[in-house]
């Protein structure tokens, strides 16, 4: 499974997790680009979301 980097904080999540964050809402999707993410959290702060090596 692929492990996830929020780049903005360094935080690792694995894609369960990534998956779950967007199943419940708790982060919206603001951009795709390949295996990169930019979501939207609940405070509205951007974040992109990166597997760990990029």
């Amino acid at each position: 499974m692929t492990e996830y980097r929020i780049v903005e904080t360094g935080q690792r999540l694995n894609g369960a997790e990534l998956d779950a964050h967007l199943l419940f809402g708790v982060w919206t999707v603001v951009d795709r680009d390949g295996e990169t993410w930019t979501v939207r959290d609940g405070d509205g702060d951007l974040l992109t979301v990166a597997p760990v090596g990029s």
